[in-house]
């Protein structure tokens, strides 16, 4: 297959991975197509590889999580991945095409920006757990915006370099990855990335919905910081009609504060659910759509999808 007008592709994977689409999961295997807004998830000792059109190649190590967001581009036109925010696991990403033809790809990583600071030919490796961020400068040179909260200080990575920070310190770099980092590496990662989609014989949307998330599909990333978290409530708020889902929000609601309009509107508002509709709503659009699709029927249970 030509990545001429490719799409963002599955083209490697151990085991099928789960893919978390609109608020539901799925589960994806070889030649599947993915789209903007994707949450992929890889298990326990399973790996996989993402393509996009422009010869972006993104392997991901076990127990990986990341989300995908894609540039808009004319119809015909090969798909390019924009950024890849991880929330935890293992992540290598290469390319190879001139990059100054085209957007580079940015890492979203623990509040750090990372992306390339040449035009040539870059791998990075990038790890992150609750407790710790690790990064790899592989190949080319890496620009790296961010650090401690609230800091927009900015840094270059140079290749061979490795940079690394535990929980709320600052950043440490060094000269080579450290023994620790190179000891849990997974194996793929050690070789340099190979595009695999001239290989697949066929390229498919992703087959009906497994079911509906639950809030443990979702709970790290509703309480993560990536740039995208307030888009969360719009798109998750149709689950609010899951009493399970409604009642483990509401338990959260400490570190999930921008649900807490949905939940529970101000005060002032007219108790009846369905009386005063405009006053009782939060005041943005996008809140306001989202408690209205939660208002259309009152809280059940779930119904699985088929």
């Amino acid at each position: 297959m030509s990545l001429a007008h490719a799409d963002v592709l599955v083209t490697f994977a151990e085991s099928p991975v789960s893919v978390i689409r609109g608020a539901s999961l799925y589960q994806a295997g070889l030649g599947a197509k993915l789209q903007d807004g994707d949450i992929i998830k890889t298990d326990g000792g399973q790996s996989a590889q993402i393509e996009d059109g422009t010869g972006t190649l993104v392997a991901l190590g076990p127990r990986t999580q990341l989300l995908l967001t894609a540039r808009s581009v004319p119809q015909h036109a090969p798909a390019e991945l924009a950024r890849i925010s991880m929330l935890y696991g293992w992540l290598k990403v290469s390319s190879t095409v001139i990059i100054a033809r085209q957007q580079p790809v940015s890492i979203e990583l623990a509040g750090l920006n990372i992306q390339p600071a040449g035009d040539g030919a870059w791998a990075v490796v990038a790890m992150a757990t609750a407790q710790r961020i690790a990064i790899f400068s592989e190949i080319g040179d890496d620009a790296i915006e961010g650090g401690v909260p609230g800091s927009k200080s900015k840094q270059t990575l140079r290749e061979g370099q490795y940079i690394e920070r535990d929980a709320d310190k600052s950043l440490r770099t060094q000269a080579r990855p450290s023994a620790e980092f190179v000891g849990a590496l997974p194996l793929g990662f050690r070789d340099t990335l190979v595009g695999l989609s001239s290989r697949l014989t066929s390229r498919q949307e992703l087959a009906a919905p497994v079911r509906p998330v639950d809030y443990a599909d979702v709970s790290d990333w509703l309480a993560s910081d990536v740039s995208v978290r307030k888009t969360f409530v719009t798109r998750f708020a149709p689950r609010l009609r899951s009493a399970s889902f409604r009642a483990q929000i509401d338990a959260h609601l400490d570190v999930l504060s921008e649900w807490r309009p949905i939940l529970h509107p101000p005060p002032h508002a007219p108790a009846a659910r369905h009386q005063g509709h405009a006053q009782a709503l939060p005041a943005s659009r996008k809140e306001r759509d989202a408690a209205m699709r939660y208002e259309k029927e009152p809280p059940s249970e779930d119904i699985h999808a088929q």
